[in-house]
């Protein structure tokens, strides 16, 4: 697969976008922060890791105040950037990524992921319109056991 041609800024910015993202999920407060990085009708599907579909910030905002709630410690590693679309206005983006977490109760999780994102332009910058989560790796059960009932 040849990646899309784009300024590179535009790459940098959406670059940046996937990497905020990570920082804001980890910091595990200030939800509305997370949720500023995504369009109002944007889609979360994780149902490829066995997490749910989530349409819309209403989803995401219960979603992650679950999350948020049970974890300690998160701490995600991205890389492997790769444009695979760009019309100006839109783009779509992956990236590999390595997410760890600590619960509340002392479980671990450790995963190795590809994060797909698609991107819209908006008024205020590049938003996240559609964010899924694939396996890199086989899932532990851990991530069923700490976040299984999300």
């Amino acid at each position: 697969m040849v990646q899309a041609a784009a300024p590179i800024e535009e790459r940098i910015a959406l670059e940046d976008m996937m990497t905020e993202y990570c920082y804001r999920v980890d910091a595990l407060e200030n939800i509305p922060n997370v949720l500023e990085l995504f369009t109002d009708d944007a889609v979360l599907d994780f149902s490829f890791i066995g997490l749910p579909v989530m349409n819309g910030k209403p989803a995401f905002k219960a979603f992650y105040e679950s999350v948020f709630a049970d974890m300690s410690h998160h701490n995600h590693y991205i890389s492997n950037y790769r444009l695979d679309e760009y019309n100006g206005d839109t783009a779509t983006m992956r990236a590999y990524a390595r997410g760890m977490g600590r619960s509340n109760d002392g479980g671990m999780v450790d995963v190795n992921v590809r994060y797909l994102m698609n991107f819209v332009r908006t008024n205020g910058g590049w938003r996240i319109s559609r964010y899924e989560i694939h396996p890199a790796m086989p899932m532990p059960d851990s991530l069923s056991e700490i976040h299984g009932h999300r």
